[in-house]
Parts: C-alpha cells; sequence; structure tokens
C-alpha cells in the first residue's frame, strides 16, 4: 500500500478519495453487472483481470484519477482512450504498468461522454486486455473488475489513411497505409494484399479497424465492401444471410461509426448481408440489421455522407429527404429503435459531421438549415439550426476537432468572408486560415500526435510539398514522409488515429 498511500496524499486527494482507493486495494471485487456490459467477457490469454476504479477530480487533483491493478504481465503498458460520437481521443499513451497498485492521471473534460477503452500491451506490442466502459457507469461506482473481452492482435496504434493511392512514402499500400511518426508502411507489413479498390471510412470497432470503400476483396478475402484488420490479417463482416454491403459495382461504404455497440455503416447500398437495408445498417457482431421505421428502412436516396454520435442518438448526414419513411431534409435522428428529424433540414447535402463542446455541426452543399441562411456550415442549438458566423464560400467535406477549435476541410477558398484556402479553423467566435491552407480541395481531416493532419486531393500545404496528406502543428504544415518519399501517390478520402 505504500506506493498508493504516497503518490495519492502527494497528489492532494481528500480522505474520501484516500479511503475509496484504501478499500479498492483491499477488498474483493467482481465484474461489472451485465447491465454495464459493453461486450461479451471472455478469460484473457493470462488469465487475468484488470481491476480499476474511476476517482474524481479532488482538491489540488485537477485531473481525475483511474486507480489500476494489474496482476498480469511484467513490463506491461496502459493505453486508454476516450470514446465519443465515432471518434477516439487519446487520454493516456503507453503507460507502464506495475504488476500492482498504479494511479494513472486522465485529462477527461468534465462533460465527457462515452466510453473509456482500455488496452494492455506487453514491451512486444502484442496485446494481452482490452475493455471498454460506459463513462457514466464508471461514475457510478467505486470499483470493479474488468476482464479480457479480446485478447487478439489489433491494429497497431497509428495514424491510418485510406483512399485511391497505391503507394505511401514510396511503398506499395493497396489504398490503405498507416504512418507511425517516421514512416508509410502497408498495415502488417510489406507483404499480403489489402483492399482491392479505394477505401473512403475508417473506425476502430471492438480493438480492430474497420476499412469501407468500393472494394471487393481484402487480403485476398471476399468482403464485398466492408472489412475489419485484426493486426494480423483481413476478414469479412459475414452474417446468417450474407457479407458485406456490395451488391454491384455502384455500390460503396462512405461513412463508419460505432452507436450503441454496434457498428454502423452508411453510404450507398441497398442491403447489408442479404437484409434490405436502404443505405445505412448496423452490424451487431454476429449479425447486420436495418434501422427501420415506421415507413420503412433507413434512407430513400443515397447515399449516407456521414455519421455522428450526439445527445444520445445517431445522427445520419446524406443526401436524402426521408428517413425510416419520415420526412428528413438531408439529416436525421435515429434514437436506436425509431427515426426523428432535427428541425427543417437543409436545402443541400450533409456531408460532414462531427461533435464540439457538446453542440452537433454540420457542412456541405447547403445555403440554408432549418430555413435560416447558413453558407455550407451549422451548429444545432438543441432546437434550431444556427449560421456559424458567415460561414464559407463553398462546400465544406470534413471536420474535427483540433485543440479548443472547430476545424473544416473542403472546397472552398474563403470563410468568414476571408481568404482560407481548403481548410480553415472556427474558435466559436471568428473564422481563420491555417496558414497558407493547401492548394485543392481537403477530403479528411483527424488529429494524431498533437497535430491536426488533412487528405485530400492536394499536393502541396503551406508552399510544402506533401502529396495529398499534410500536418498542422497550429503554426505551419509539413509533409508525412520517409527516405522512401513523402504522401501518397493518388487521394486520401479517410484518416482515422488508433491508440
Amino acid at each position: 500500500m505504500s506506493g498508493f498511500g504516497t503518490s495519492t496524499l502527494r497528489r492532494g486527494l481528500s480522505v474520501i478519495a484516500l479511503a475509496a482507493v484504501c478499500a479498492w486495494s483491499l477488498a474483493p471485487h467482481q465484474p461489472v453487472s451485465a447491465a454495464e456490459e459493453s461486450a461479451p467477457t471472455s478469460s484473457a490469454a493470462t488469465g487475468d483481470t484488470l481491476y480499476a476504479t474511476l476517482l474524481p477530480a479532488v482538491g489540488e487533483v485537477e485531473t481525475p484519477q483511474l486507480a489500476v491493478r494489474w496482476p498480469g504481465h511484467p513490463s506491461a503498458a496502459l493505453t486508454v482512450s476516450l470514446h465519443d460520437a465515432g471518434r477516439d481521443t487519446p487520454l493516456v499513451a503507453g503507460r507502464p504498468l506495475d504488476t500492482g497498485a498504479n494511479l494513472v492521471a486522465l485529462p477527461l473534460p468534465a462533460r465527457a461522454a462515452g466510453a473509456l477503452r482500455l488496452w494492455v500491451r506487453d514491451a512486444a506490442g502484442r496485446v494481452l486486455h482490452t475493455s471498454t466502459r460506459d463513462l457514466d457507469a464508471l461514475r457510478r461506482t467505486s470499483g470493479f473488475g474488468w476482464t479480457a473481452t479480446d485478447t487478439r492482435a489489433a491494429a497497431a496504434p497509428g495514424l491510418y489513411a485510406g483512399g485511391t493511392f497505391t503507394r505511401a512514402g514510396g511503398a506499395a499500400v493497396d489504398h490503405l497505409a498507416t504512418w507511425n511518426g517516421s514512416a508509410w508502411s502497408r498495415p502488417g507489413g510489406g507483404s499480403g494484399a489489402g483492399p482491392d479498390g479505394s477505401v473512403t471510412a475508417l473506425v476502430v470497432y471492438e480493438g480492430d479497424l474497420i476499412a469501407g470503400g468500393s472494394f471487393l476483396t481484402a487480403g485476398g478475402v471476399r468482403v464485398n465492401g466492408i472489412a475489419r484488420w485484426d493486426g494480423t490479417g483481413w476478414a469479412a463482416l459475414t452474417g446468417s444471410s450474407g457479407t458485406g454491403v456490395m451488391t454491384n459495382s455502384l455500390d460503396f461504404v462512405d461513412a463508419l461509426t460505432v452507436f450503441d455497440g454496434d457498428l454502423i455503416v452508411g453510404g450507398q447500398f441497398l442491403r447489408a448481408g442479404g437484409v434490405t437495408v436502404n443505405h445505412v445498417a448496423r452490424w451487431d457482431g454476429a449479425e447486420w440489421r436495418a434501422l427501420a421505421g415506421p415507413g420503412g428502412a433507413g434512407v430513400d436516396v443515397p447515399s449516407v455522407w456521414d455519421l455522428a454520435v450526439h445527445d444520445g442518438a445517431l445522427i445520419v448526414g446524406g443526401g436524402f429527404s426521408q428517413a425510416g419513411g419520415t420526412a428528413a431534409n438531408g439529416i436525421a435522428r435515429w434514437s436506436g429503435t425509431a427515426w426523428s428529424t432535427l428541425g427543417t433540414g437543409f436545402n443541400g447535402d450533409v456531408l460532414a459531421l462531427a461533435v464540439q463542446d457538446g453542440a452537433l455541426v454540420a457542412t456541405g452543399g447547403f445555403t440554408q438549415a432549418g430555413g435560416t441562411a447558413a453558407n455550407y456550415v451549422a451548429e444545432w442549438t438543441g432546437s434550431a439550426w444556427a449560421a456559424l458566423g458567415a460561414g464559407l464560400n463553398a462546400e465544406g467535406r470534413a471536420l474535427t476537432v483540433f485543440g479548443a477549435e472547430l476545424v473544416v476541410g473542403g472546397t472552398f477558398t474563403q470563410a468568414g468572408g476571408a481568404a482560407a484556402n481548403y481548410v480553415a479553423r472556427w474558435d466559436g467566435a471568428r473564422w481563420a486560415a491555417l496558414g497558407g491552407g493547401t492548394e485543392d480541395i481537403v477530403l479528411a481531416l483527424a488529429v494524431q500526435g498533437g497535430r491536426l493532419v488533412a487528405g485530400g486531393f492536394f499536393a502541396r500545404a503551406g508552399g510544402v510539398a506533401v502529396n495529398h496528406v499534410a500536418a498542422w502543428n497550429g503554426s505551419a504544415w509539413s509533409a508525412l514522409g520517409g527516405s522512401a518519399g513523402v504522401g501518397t501517390d493518388n487521394g486520401v478520402y479517410a484518416l482515422h488515429t488508433v491508440v
């Protein structure tokens, strides 16, 4: 107990918090109840359980603490991320774990929602344990055991890029590449095939990287537009009625997120695994299912361009006029059981969605939102749509949050009435350019290693040769390249950070 007691006192935790840690470290614990489980559990390969308690910020401690006891492998390290609105925000990266008591600071915003995802890896990077737990459930409990949900190999940490390219950093990559901070490579190394067509959407689901696009095979496996990479190989998403979502050459996947424990897939396709779904479907880990309403399943017109999770519901954006038979102009809300609208929607397609500070933001090809003038970008206040200043002079195609600011990428050259070449930032009151921007369209945005990463059709960013993908550190643009080359040989459509 000396390690915990000294550390806790040094960090200024209150007597109550200290007592909680002491009780946690001494008392036996049971796994969380079935109601709190995010996925079925199975025994870890090592037979170990990760015991954890979330302690609130108290007194001089400015961030919550995660009290962790790991009785397993020596030389193990803990990674933690916050999953919300379909995106992962890194909180702890590779924190060494003693085979005993550990106290880990979690830089959680006070109003953070979503789920905590934990990975324990050995010194070689092999996954020993993964767990996902709802953050509200964590706040309600004082201590429990988290049994491993998956001990397979998982997608390695890093930035993943998908698109129409076949080379990245000079290496052959088959439309998907990973950046480790110094070089590009094909996931899994130099051997083995990837997707045989363009990759336009990426997300992490149950520890695996999910890739969607217009490909039929991945790694030689028939997958029909969507596949999962577990760190060692490719696999299809096959239910009892069929595999994937592509039934003809015009079908594709353009959006992925995770909602209520299911993988949500959007794009242009009528069926998923043989089930009629109409451009949006959910995969529960074993079967494909439709998102149905009283007037039918899915949306009436392709395509679904983006997905997000906001205020406990799935948000679907696209070019449709109905969702589940309910009138919904370009945007709709799925509660898990029923469809509803967000105001009167838009007069053009919604191409990207993001959640910033609890607010839903949409961008796309519209000039009106809820009947109000809004130039290509708007925010949902909870009851109505509102413009973000003077907006953009052409459509937005990508959204993300970088620091405290919203970042938009697209086809525009002005934001807020001032020059901003294809990428701009909104601080809540005004628009600003990111240096000289890029020289052509931005289609994807992500945050990795404390930098903003943009992907698209551009060859230069801020005057620097970057070849379709570039990093912004807050003051300047730079290329992502190694000794064999810079960037990719064709367009980047999707970016996702795996922690």
